[in-house]
């Protein structure tokens, strides 16, 4: 058990008086800074007989069990008889329309502050002052009473005893998990080959502070091998929660089941996934406002009661607990889960919840000293974090909106009119350009977006029914997005703007993350990124924000190396020479697949591309092989059917045609029988773009090769991907084939995995 609790004032009551409802203003976020602003302002304006941002504390025992609080009260007034304490708090509102009774945390705050101070200087009352100030306009409100200190007394021992009770119980909770951690056994009889490599390394830089590279190929068991010791660094006090981040809801629920097979075994931890809200959501309409969804009303009077019935009878709490315990006690399934992950051991959840500044857990923040996070499948972090460090904006979103407001709402219609006339300006200077480039944040465009989205906060908070809400959301978050992109902005940004006919898009474009990424694993115990394709390891160590201090290991495949038979068909796919590889990729298709019976996938850099061989390869369909194809924007109906085609055939050919970096090209386990073959079309190199070319001078200029790093490796990762739905089990046997001339070229030769190199050449 601890000696002493440690909590903060403001943690205190937030839980003990918590009630209320989730509400739009719930999501807000671009407030800390304008607060502080308030609160300086306000305070500059006091007299001599005031002190501001006073730290008090108050240690005492209750329940036989010590206990600390603390805080920073806004400021003290110290009158001839009476002593007040105040509190200030900004708002968006109009604070004219506030009443005494609105937020009863606030009151609940400023009492704590009270009694402690009152209690410390002797005193029989004390005043507490609440000041409400509109963060964008000197609009102030004031609501004071005087506090008998004995009724404050018995208020702050009604606010620790329910506070207390269920920190006893988290507590308790911590300790069991502990305890089963240090009894856990590993859960399989033999290792892989590699798995203790990577289970030491991994045990080691959490051990010291550091963060962990792997490339670990399939088969070695990376999640089990990077769970196991993260846990038994929990046992010896090392850290305390793990945050398990995966890409795709395949390795989410392969961490899932490892957990399951953990708590089977003796584990007592409380883990839990956090599923989307979209996905979630018991409405038909995903609206965060009490007057449409009964599961936001009255949200916070039912939260103490979940979260103890939850904690209290489950370990695994996937998606279905969630919902069931949701729907029992009439919460939002999604901030339910947000709730609980605050006192769980481990969270399973998407790379958004720790690294997209859009939607990450900043309730969970303070807990990063003491975690540590595994990243799997780390090859998909460079490019998802490139896109959650960037945004842009189009002209036509608020041309749109300034239209919908127009003789409805005056002040937010004219800072909607504003936006769309300064990229009208951006239009016209750019004269007859399509795209240029910029190195800086666009001052004057954030200059009338931040006025835009003052407006549209106040706006949301105040007409939730209006008929023209769900469009200024939109805008407000889309604006929301690129005004946090901006504080982001460094010389690894550069500022994209695209002209099409009428429309303008400005985009702050994030060209190299590992500064950000960098930043955010320090705050961690550690940090281990691994996954089967981390190849080449320096590249990635690069972008994704390691240094030469963070530890590195490359284990190769534990499966024998002639499990798999490899091919090259030495044909050129470059773009030029695409309408006359065609028929020869159709030739290769037939000559290789149809005489032999199985399930194969061919893989192709684009939907494009697949479809002009489709086109001529159906003149050269035979009975005995059928053909399914990969289509856009595929349902989880229609790729459930698409996988469920791949069983074990020995009788006919089934050939699925899909596209390099897609859904089927990763994630997904095929073992035994299931997949014979995959056929590799090109080098899967990204379409060029301006973008692309963007990055590629702007790694050119860091002294690395620009071309490698924006178009060789994250093309040469998605053949590794796909070729690595093969062999999943050390009795997977199969073929690839690797249809480019460049595989057999020095570069992209040194960047095939080792067994993969004992090729034959085809002749076609």
């Amino acid at each position: 058990m601890e000696k002493q609790i440690s909590v903060s004032v403001r943690k205190l009551v937030e839980f003990s008086m918590m009630s209320g409802s989730i509400h739009i203003g719930s999501v807000f976020g671009n407030v800390l800074e304008e607060g502080t602003k308030t609160h300086q302002r306000l305070q500059e304006n006091r007299g001599d007989n005031y002190e501001k941002e006073v730290y008090v504390s108050y240690t005492s025992t209750f329940q036989e069990l010590e206990y600390k609080v603390d805080g920073r009260c806004d400021g003290i007034i110290r009158e001839e008889n009476l002593v007040i304490v105040e509190e200030i708090k900004s708002t968006g509102r109009t604070v004219s329309e506030l009443l005494e009774t609105d937020y009863p945390t606030y009151w609940a705050q400023a009492k704590v502050y009270a009694y402690i101070i009152g209690k410390q200087e002797g005193l029989e009352e004390i005043g507490v002052h609440l000041v409400y100030a509109n963060r964008k306009s000197f609009e102030k409100r004031s609501f004071q009473k005087i506090f008998s200190i004995n009724e404050l007394e018995t208020f702050y021992e009604e606010v620790i005893d329910t506070y207390i009770t269920f920190h006893l119980m988290i507590t308790q909770q911590q300790q069991l998990t502990k305890a089963s951690i240090e009894k856990l056994d590993f859960p399989f009889q033999t290792f892989r080959k590699g798995q203790r490599s990577l289970m030491n390394v991994t045990y080691k830089s959490i051990s010291e502070n550091k963060r962990l590279f792997a490339k670990a190929s399939t088969g070695i068991g990376k999640t089990i091998s990077t769970i196991f010791p993260t846990l038994k660094q929990i046992s010896v006090g090392k850290a305390k929660r793990i945050m398990y981040v995966t890409a795709k809801n395949s390795t989410r629920k392969v961490a899932e089941d490892t957990f399951h097979l953990l708590i089977n075994k003796g584990l007592r931890a409380k883990v839990i996934t956090i599923t989307a809200k979209e996905k979630v959501c018991f409405q038909e309409e995903v609206r965060c406002q009490k007057d449409y969804c009964p599961f936001a009303n009255g949200y916070y009077d039912r939260l103490q009661e979940g979260l103890i019935d939850i904690l209290t009878n489950e370990n695994l709490m996937n998606t279905n607990t969630i919902e069931f315990y949701a729907r029992k006690h009439q919460l939002c399934p999604f901030e339910f889960s947000l709730d609980v992950a605050l006192y769980a051991d481990v969270i399973i959840c998407d790379y958004n919840y720790f690294f997209n500044p859009k939607v990450k857990l900043q309730r969970w923040t303070e807990y990063e000293k003491e975690t540590v996070l595994l990243i799997d499948e780390a090859h998909n972090l460079v490019d998802r974090a490139r896109n959650m460090y960037s945004s842009s904006i189009q002209k036509s979103s608020f041309l749109s909106l300034s239209r919908e407001l127009k003789n409805k709402n005056k002040e937010l219609y004219q800072v909607a009119k504003l936006v769309n006339n300064e990229l009208l300006k951006w239009k016209k200077e750019m004269l007859n350009q399509n795209v240029s480039t910029h190195n800086e944040v666009p001052e004057s465009l954030v200059e009338v977006l931040q006025n835009f989205y003052n407006e549209a906060e106040i706006y949301l908070q105040q007409y939730g029914k209006a008929q023209e809400f769900e469009s200024v959301k939109e805008v407000y978050f889309m604006t929301n997005a690129f005004l946090k992109a901006t504080g982001w902005y460094n010389d690894h940004f550069k500022t994209l703007t695209s002209i099409y006919k009428s429309e303008v898009e400005v985009k702050i474009l994030c060209l190299d993350p590992s500064l950000i990424l960098n930043k955010m694993t320090k705050k961690l115990v550690s940090s281990i990124f691994f996954s089967a394709t981390l190849m080449p390891l320096g590249y990635f160590t690069k972008v994704l924000g390691g240094t030469d201090d963070d530890y590195h290991l490359s284990l190769s495949s534990p499966f024998p190396i002639e499990n798999v038979e490899v091919s090259v068909a030495p044909i050129s796919t470059k773009y030029k020479d695409r309408s006359d590889s065609v028929s020869k990729i159709v030739n290769v298709i037939c000559s290789e697949l149809h005489k032999k019976n199985g399930n194969y996938l061919v893989f192709f850099p684009s939907y494009e591309y697949m479809s002009q061989v489709l086109e001529v390869y159906e003149n050269y369909q035979v009975d005995g092989v059928k053909v399914i194809i990969q289509s856009h924007d595929m349902t989880e109906e229609e790729r459930s059917k698409f996988l469920n085609e791949f069983e074990p055939n020995d009788q006919t050919t089934l050939i699925g045609f899909s596209v390099l970096g897609g859904v089927f090209a990763e994630g997904i386990d095929l073992v035994g029988e299931k997949l014979n073959g995959v056929m590799i079309i090109g080098v899967g190199l990204p379409r060029i773009s301006d973008e692309q070319n963007i990055m590629k001078d702007y790694y050119q200029k860091q002294g690395v090769n620009g071309f490698d790093f924006a178009y060789v490796y994250p093309g040469m990762n998605k053949v590794h991907q796909a070729g690595g739905r093969l062999i999943r089990s050390e009795t997977d046997t199969g073929f690839i084939w690797l249809v480019d001339d460049r595989f057999l070229t020095n570069k992209y030769l040194s960047l095939l995995p080792e067994e993969w190199r004992n090729f034959k050449i085809l002749k076609y």
